[in-house]
C-alpha cells in the first residue's frame, strides 16, 4: 500500500539527567486512564543509525469539538441496555474511555548518541486522513506520562529515549451523517510506516549514503573512465589520420 502522506520530528539525543532517586512513576495513576500496552517488553526498537518499522497501526483518536465525538455519544445513549453494538460505541457509553485518547503506540530508541540529530517520520496512507502527534522524551519526561506502576528504569538504562505516537482522525464524519459505526471509515485503524534516522550535517543518513555512492562513482569516472575514453578516441583519430595520409602518398 503507497504511503503519500508524511509526518516528521527532529530532535537532538538527551538522556536522562543524573539524579540520587529514580523516577517512581508518572501522572498516569492507573491503567485506565492509560491507552497503550502495559507490557513493555512488546514496546518495539528502533536503532541508530537507521531503523524503519512497517505496517503498524493504530486506532484514530477525535478531536474534542469533533462531530464523530458528538455522534457517538448520542448513539450511545441510545444504544444503553441493547444488544451488540460497535467497539466506538461501547468506549463512548463507558464513562472511563477518552475517545480523544483512544490509543498510545510506545517505541524504545536505546543508546542513542548525546546530542546528535535524528528524524523520526511517519508516512501514512492518504485513504485514512489523519494528524499524527509525535512525542520523543528522555526516560524521565517519559515516565510522567506512564501508570504510577510501570517503572521504566527497572527495563531500560537512563540513555534510553522513548517515542509515542498517536492519531488524530481529521476526514468527514460519516457517523453523524448516521452511516454505520462498524464500517465507517473513522472507525478502522490508521496503518503507518515508522523511520528513525541519523541526521549528520542535517542530512539524512540513508540520503548521505546514496551521496556517498554517487560522489564515488565520478570520482571513478573522472578519475579513470575519462582518461581511457580520451585516450581510445585519440588512438581512433591518429589512426584514421595515418589511413588518410597511407591515401594520399598512394595517389
Amino acid at each position: 500500500m503507497p504511503h503519500a502522506n508524511t509526518e516528521k520530528v527532529i530532535f537532538t539525543a538527551r538522556h536522562a539527567a543524573e539524579s540520587h532517586s529514580s523516577p517512581t512513576g508518572g501522572s498516569v495513576t492507573d491503567a485506565v486512564g492509560y491507552h497503550g500496552i502495559l507490557d513493555l517488553t512488546l514496546w518495539k526498537t528502533l536503532t541508530s543509525p537507521h531503523t524503519i518499522i512497517q505496517a503498524e497501526m493504530v486506532r484514530p483518536s477525535f478531536y474534542e469539538n469533533s462531530e464523530t465525538i458528538a455522534a457517538l455519544k448520542k448513539r450511545a445513549a441510545s444504544s444503553k441496555g441493547a444488544g451488540q453494538t460497535s467497539d466506538l460505541i461501547r468506549e463512548a457509553t463507558e464513562g472511563g474511555i477518552d475517545l480523544q485518547n483512544r490509543e498510545f503506540k510506545w517505541y524504545v530508541l536505546p543508546d542513542l548518541d548525546d546530542g546528535a540529530s535524528f528524524e523520526l517520520r511517519i508516512s501514512y496512507p492518504a485513504t485514512s486522513p489523519a494528524d499524527f502527534e509525535i512525542m520523543v522524551w528522555t526516560l524521565s519526561e517519559a515516565q510522567e506520562h506512564l501508570p504510577k506502576h510501570i517503572r521504566l528504569l527497572d527495563h531500560f538504562s537512563k540513555n534510553t529515549m522513548f517515542a509515542r505516537i498517536k492519531a488524530v482522525y481529521t476526514g468527514i464524519s460519516y457517523l453523524s451523517t448516521g452511516d454505520s459505526a462498524t464500517h465507517s471509515p473513522e472507525t478502522l485503524p490508521v496503518p503507518y510506516n515508522l523511520v528513525l534516522e541519523r541526521l549528520y550535517f542535517m542530512i539524512p543518513y540513508q540520503a548521505l549514503k546514496l551521496a556517498a555512492v554517487i560522489i564515488i562513482v565520478v570520482i571513478v569516472g573522472l578519475g579513470y573512465l575519462v582518461p581511457t575514453i580520451h585516450s581510445a578516441l585519440l588512438d581512433v583519430a591518429s589512426g584514421a589520420g595515418e589511413t588518410i595520409l597511407d591515401g594520399k602518398k598512394a595517389q
